[in-house]
């Protein structure tokens, strides 16, 4: 194996989209259009970047959850996305079964490298709260992962001002993250976008192959995050 390839680290962007029916319209359009954007621009980021390599793994959730084309990691380069359809419930827990899968190490079956490694990035986004409570009980056996612990967690709450749901993707963030309220659908894609972008850019420059996945730069991340949102009127695309 290639030195540079050895030496790169690999930065996970995992989006877990709520397609319950209420997702439909405008609000899935925003999610499927700011993906298709995260995409293009993790490609020129990476391009820029010699010391890492960017990858997506989206996770429709509804009445049922499955890694988007079947695939729980995809290089950026070779990301295909033809968008999130919606239909069904808000089946939350089967996304979070879905996520503890590949919350591992590669040698026990998840996405997550052997040695090293950048804490991922992780988006639940979603405009309700979870049908039944299923979810506490799968919650609870993925907080217990390492790596997900080490993530830098965001949920974004679409057009809700909903406690049950509020405190649902509190518990998600903890303190590596926050939860961002969208009050309008107009504002989900560039919500979803300097949300990511921003966190790949400052995460990506600022890996190292020595750095572990519990030592990250989560809090310096959100606060950049949080002043990007605070003047996202300003960003240009």
């Amino acid at each position: 194996m290639d030195n540079d390839r050895i030496s790169k680290q690999r930065l996970n962007v995992i989006l877990l989209v709520d397609a319950s029916q209420s997702m439909a319209g405008k609000r899935i359009k925003q999610v499927n259009s700011a993906i298709t954007d995260i995409k293009k621009y993790l490609v020129e980021l990476e391009k820029e970047n010699s010391n890492v390599d960017f990858y997506i793994t989206v996770i429709p959730f509804s009445t049922e959850a499955s890694f988007y084309n079947n695939k729980e990691m995809v290089d950026v380069n070779e990301f295909e996305y033809e968008g999130i359809k919606c239909g069904g419930w808000s089946n939350l827990h089967f996304a979070y079964s879905k996520l503890a899968e590949i919350m591992h190490k590669e040698s026990k079956g998840g996405i997550m490298p052997d040695f090293g490694g950048t804490a991922p990035i992780i988006l639940l986004l979603t405009d309700g709260h979870p049908t039944g409570n299923a979810y506490k009980t799968e919650f609870e056996k993925l907080s217990k992962l390492e790596w997900f612990k080490a993530a830098l967690r965001y949920g974004v709450a679409i057009e809700l001002d909903d406690k049950k749901t509020l405190d649902v993707l509190k518990s998600f963030t903890g303190n590596n993250g926050d939860v961002i309220k969208c009050v309008d659908a107009d504002t989900l894609k560039t919500i979803i976008k300097i949300i990511v972008i921003t966190a790949s850019k400052v995460k990506s420059t600022t890996s190292n192959v020595s750095v572990s996945p519990l030592q990250n730069q989560n809090v310096e991340v959100k606060q950049i995050i949080q002043e990007e949102l605070n003047d996202a009127a300003n960003w240009e695309w």
